[in-house]
């Protein structure tokens, strides 16, 4: 099978875009065929697009797994507004599992590459994450200093739940895993093996650990 070149796979794309700003909508199918061809020969911006078609049903039938397997391939390619999508799909649930943190990872890249929708949709999840972890803590009894691969699930006292709720502790990836991390002077920091207010032992759980 005799593959396009790039100049070829461009041309295919922009054919499809002009289609599809047709106000009628009715070439919509034929774009989305002209999408398919590029796409299968790895042309990212048309992976993007025929994602977005999936994802609405618009000119083929809806299939969120199929639009988010296309638009993974052109998130490979850095393709903002595809992280952007993404994002969206991964807070939602729709076509992949839901999850907050992979939908904030690509919200934050999606705005650091100039799409603006998606800084304000991080720092709305930054914020519900924030308030769920918040509301997850206080709801659970304070107990010894336990961190699991996600997250403080408890705290030993009152002054060291404010402390990680007000950011002064955070919790932080390293080699060893999730650690207790703590500003000791101006841009120095320092891993907490104990807490500093009455000096309980960190220690690590699963994540999945029941109270």
């Amino acid at each position: 099978m005799e593959h396009k070149g790039q100049d070829d796979l461009d041309e295919i794309y922009n054919e499809a875009v002009i289609l599809l700003s047709r106000e009628d909508g009715a070439d919509t199918k034929m774009a989305a065929e002209l999408l398919m061809k590029a796409a299968d020969d790895g042309h990212s911006a048309s992976k993007r697009v025929l994602g977005l078609l999936y994802l609405d049903g618009n000119g083929v039938d809806r299939d969120p797994k199929k639009a988010y397997d296309l638009l993974s391939d052109a998130v490979v390619s850095m393709d903002p507004v595809a992280m952007y999508f993404l994002g969206r799909m991964y807070e939602g649930g729709i076509g992949v599992e839901q999850n907050d943190k992979e939908a904030l990872f690509m919200f934050a890249f999606a705005a650091g590459m100039g799409i603006p929708a998606a800084g304000e949709d991080a720092d709305r999840l930054m914020a519900r994450i924030a308030e769920r972890r918040e509301r997850r803590l206080r709801s659970r009894p304070i107990l010894n200093l336990e961190i699991s691969e996600e997250e403080v699930e408890a705290v030993c006292c009152r002054e060291m739940f404010d402390a990680v709720m007000s950011g002064e502790i955070e919790v932080s990836a390293t080699f060893n895993g999730r650690e207790l991390i703590m500003e000791i002077e101006d841009g120095v920091k320092e891993i907490c093996k104990e807490c500093p207010f009455c000096g309980k032992t960190a220690m690590r759980v699963s994540k999945n650990k029941i109270y």
